[in-house]
């Protein structure tokens, strides 16, 4: 829900349809320092990643070669498809860095000479940070596939937005993707996407609906496809939105479906399949049942119901007499303490398998990982394997010994079914002895950069500190005090991390995780905790914190802290005198609650504080409003609304950045998509000016623009001022602000690339640039001098000229398409649609330098949005058209 008001066009509540992929294409044409040749630098700027090496994100798609089970892959939710071929000792990135990095499955087609053929599925259909019907904020882009044994990877153009043009959106949130090794004639493929199960006989040229549709009469939000060695299919499709097709589905040929559901199958949301390798007729579905099935309750007391089914098939269509079901939901693990039993948060994290060679030891997965060793026909022969510590209580939780909670995929080897592999909201682990108590689990996250930052801090105060901390997905707050990548983060804090502070010089330490949860510490040289308390206000409603609730201390005195809690803000005026006894409790002690910023129809989202004058506090809210209050150290300050009428309605403010020299100057960042994002003001909010330039479409903000999500602003030494914004297409720069004509160019597209980065920290002192990323990780530069950014004035004429345009722009009948040559090179010219699908090549031929014009007529172009893109070599220019 949080991203989701962050993120979603206010107009509507939802994420615009198809935005990812279009996003990406309109990034495509905005300047970047993607290559050398394009851009001409006085210094080379190197984005280094900085880790966390030890430590994964969130992964749902976790595969072996069967040729060679050392080739592993690992696919992430918003960081990219992983592969490894040393077993997972180290790790390369194979998606490339301008595309989208979301992958939620992946099968290889196993049939003997064509198993260098991969797919993987795009776009998180429901989790704990993303949700259904059209809001989940990890949208994909369809299917990939790779026919070089996962080296490269392309996307199906038939798997675009609309395509097909009856199931629009179906592409969006892909939930599984598997292939029917007993076809030797065909390249049969299933996809479970959002709302239908979909095939394919062409290796994915083209796709048929077989079950279901995103239609309101046929929907099923939740689906998932398994098949057989032999070509059995199986299917489910979940009983929400009304589906007139729900249930659990069987079919021997692809195309004739049964209905084999249970009889006792009332209402299901998310339901997985899981085939018994050793005896295929029979199948094992595990399910999110509410209203039905085994009651348990999580770590906060709240109750669901999840069930387990198995399935035997017996003759002809597999209904009626001819299927036998057994429910087994009553032995499903609910025993010990508040995280020791078996929990899917709605179906968040769910995964069945059954061992080979063993078809009594079966294994399930939510938050824990269990092992039943007979077949869950009874509570007494099952074992936690893997999740939260066993026996954990709140509020010192402990995780599974070298693993890590929130199950989404299990793996047996193939060569040794006594290895097994998970893949979890922590990454990647490896077991060699499946069957031991308690069973011993092995990192891979070596070099896995896939973890999923929603916060940073650096120690303002001192220049050449190493020590990065941020707030993490799942991953609780992590510490780094090198520069190395390879370096081991620690893990000072548990659960989702939410802000931090490094204080003092880096004396004192402030973690928060989500809900607003507090402590503050002092550290060791090694990150570890040497002391603590847990310091949020006793007086604070906890119901009304964001997951993710801001906290800024005083750039001046450490020791004064701001906090938001929903609709009113709260200050610790002594952070010093609160001791560090090692209790987690909550404390008044120094708090105050400016009762003043109070205001029930809203929630105050983003908060700043100024260094110069001090004591200036700036803060905005959901409702696309921006206060100031001066003297905000002291009483109970009255804020003043600088709001401007031009502000969208509704919004949310997710960053506000004070110029650390000026704080009359600030940049205000508004998240959503479909409004004007960005707002700069010289004169503390009397006057405001759009700044967003061409990271917007249309001036109005509406289109295909980018999320912004954070703002810098950073003097170098030169006396120059740098501008950074952090977004949902990656790291943008400029040295000048013009208003709506600001030109930003990409930072890092190499390396940082597309993937969504949520914050930036800056030091001016030493230059220090740390960017987190989510999905990626962290990276960081050092920039002291304009010239280490990339802009527009410093493009590079080697091969073309960056004054590609067309005219008329919008056009009707037919365009000129005008451009100059620098020198003699082999260039073409394509158009795209609005996804980056090729469309047509108009040509591609040795040219001379000069200038040149192309005219293109609109045969066989719909009304729309285009683009059109110029290459030579590695340089690429991408601008965008209009046919009307």
């Amino acid at each position: 829900q949080w991203e989701l008001e962050r993120q979603c066009d206010p107009a509507t509540g939802k994420i615009p349809d198809n935005i990812r992929e279009k996003e990406l294409m309109y990034a495509a044409t905005l300047p970047s320092d993607a290559s050398s040749s394009v851009f001409r630098t006085a210094q080379t700027t190197a984005w280094n990643s900085r880790g966390p090496f030890n430590h994964g994100g969130r992964t749902r798609a976790l595969a072996y070669d069967i040729n060679d089970e050392n080739i592993l892959f690992a696919g992430t939710v918003s960081g990219g498809m992983w592969r490894s071929t040393d077993g997972g000792n180290s790790w390369t990135k194979v998606t490339a860095p301008n595309v989208n990095q979301s992958v939620t499955c992946i099968a290889q087609d196993k049939r003997t000479g064509h198993r260098n053929v991969w797919y993987y599925g795009s776009g998180e259909p429901t989790g704990t940070s993303s949700s259904g019907g059209g809001k989940a904020f990890h949208l994909g882009s369809g299917i990939f596939k790779s026919t070089n044994g996962g080296l490269t990877w392309t996307k199906l153009s038939s798997t675009g937005g609309n395509t097909p043009q009856s199931f629009d959106n179906v592409w969006d949130l892909i939930w599984n993707v598997a292939t029917d090794s007993s076809n030797a004639t065909k390249d049969e493929v299933y996809a479970a996407t959002y709302g239908a199960i979909l095939r394919s006989i062409n290796g994915g040229t083209s796709w048929s609906a077989v079950r279901g549709s995103s239609s309101a009469s046929d929907f099923s939000y939740y689906t998932d496809v398994a098949v057989t060695s032999s070509g059995v299919v199986y299917a489910t499709l979940s009983t929400d939105s009304g589906s007139a097709n729900p249930g659990v589905w069987r079919s021997t040929n692809g195309t004739a479906w049964t209905n084999i559901s249970p009889s006792f199958m009332d209402t299901a949301n998310r339901m997985v399949i899981g085939i018994n390798p050793n005896n295929e007729n029979q199948i094992y579905i595990l399910a999110e049942t509410p209203g039905s099935g085994k009651t348990t309750t999580n770590y906060s007391g709240k109750a669901e119901q999840n069930s387990l089914w198995k399935y035997t098939y017996v003759s002809g269509t597999g209904s009626g007499a001819g299927g036998v079901w057994q429910d087994l939901s009553v032995n499903l693990p609910n025993s010990g303490g508040p995280f020791d039993k078996f929990n899917s948060q709605g179906g968040y994290d769910l995964v069945v398998r059954v061992k080979p060679t063993d078809s009594n030891t079966v294994i399930i997965g939510g938050t824990n990982l269990f092992r039943s060793t007979d077949a869950f026909t009874s509570p007494n022969n099952t074992t936690q394997i893997g999740g939260y510590g066993i026996g954990t209580n709140i509020p010192f939780y402990t995780v599974y010994p070298n693993h890590h909670p929130d199950q989404h995929a299990v793996l047996f080897s193939n060569n040794n079914p006594n290895v097994l592999y998970s893949g979890c909201d922590g990454g990647i682990f490896k077991s060699t002895a499946d069957t031991a108590t308690p069973i011993v689990w092995n990192s891979l996250n070596n070099g896995y950069l896939s973890t999923q930052f929603y916060t940073l801090a650096i120690d303002p105060a001192t220049a050449g500190d190493s020590v990065i901390i941020g707030g993490c997905q799942d991953n609780g707050t992590l510490y780094t005090n090198s520069q190395s990548a390879t370096f081991n983060w620690t893990q000072p804090s548990l659960g989702d991390g939410s802000y931090c502070a490094i204080a003092d010089g880096g004396t004192n330490y402030y973690y928060s995780r989500q809900e607003g949860k507090i402590i503050k510490t002092t550290m060791g040289t090694n990150g570890y905790v040497n002391a603590f308390a847990r310091i949020d206000p006793l007086m604070a409603d906890t119901t009304k914190y964001d997951f993710i609730a801001p906290f800024i201390l005083d750039p001046n005195n450490n020791n004064i802290m701001y906090l938001t809690c929903g609709d009113m803000i709260y200050r610790n005026h002594d952070l010093s005198q609160i001791p560090l006894n090692g209790v987690y409790l909550r404390t008044n002690l120094n708090w105050d609650s400016l009762s003043q910023t109070y205001d029930s129809a809203k929630n105050i989202t983003a908060i700043a504080a100024s260094k110069f004058p001090a004591n200036r506090v700036y803060y905005g809210t959901n409702q696309g409003k921006i206060y100031k209050m001066d003297n905000a150290n002291v009483g109970n300050p009255t804020p003043v609304n600088i709001s401007s009428t031009a502000f969208p309605a509704t919004a949310y403010v997710s960053c506000i950045a004070v110029d650390p020299e000026d704080a009359d100057k600030v940049l205000i960042v508004f998240s959503n998509y479909n409004i004007y994002s960005l707002y700069y003001t010289s004169d503390a909010g009397i006057t405001w000016t759009k700044s967003a330039g061409n990271l917007e479409q249309f001036l109005d903000g509406t289109g295909i623009g980018s999320s912004l999500r954070w703002a810098s602003i950073m003097h170098l030494d030169s006396g120059k001022v740098v501008y950074f914004v952090a977004s949902s297409t990656g790291l943008y720069a400029t040295d000048t602000l013009k208003g709506t004509a600001t030109v930003w160019a990409q930072q890092g597209a190499n390396t940082i690339g597309n993937v969504v980065s949520d914050v930036i920290v800056t030091r001016a002192s030493d230059g220090l640039v740390a960017v987190g990323t989510h999905g990626n990780g962290v990276y960081s530069a050092n920039i002291t001098n304009p010239n280490q950014i990339t802009t527009v004035h410093k493009l590079d004429k080697q091969h073309f000229d960056a004054s590609l345009k067309n005219y008329p722009n919008p056009f009707t009948n037919s365009t000129t398409i005008e451009f100059i040559i620098q020198k003699k090179s082999q260039v073409t010219l394509r158009i795209l649609n609005e996804l980056g699908e090729d469309v047509k090549t108009i040509f591609t031929k040795n040219m001379e330098a000069g200038k040149y014009f192309e005219t293109l007529d609109r045969k066989g172009l719909a009304a729309g949005v285009y683009y059109y893109q110029l290459q030579s070599g590695e340089q690429k220019i991408t601008k965008q058209m209009v046919v009307n």
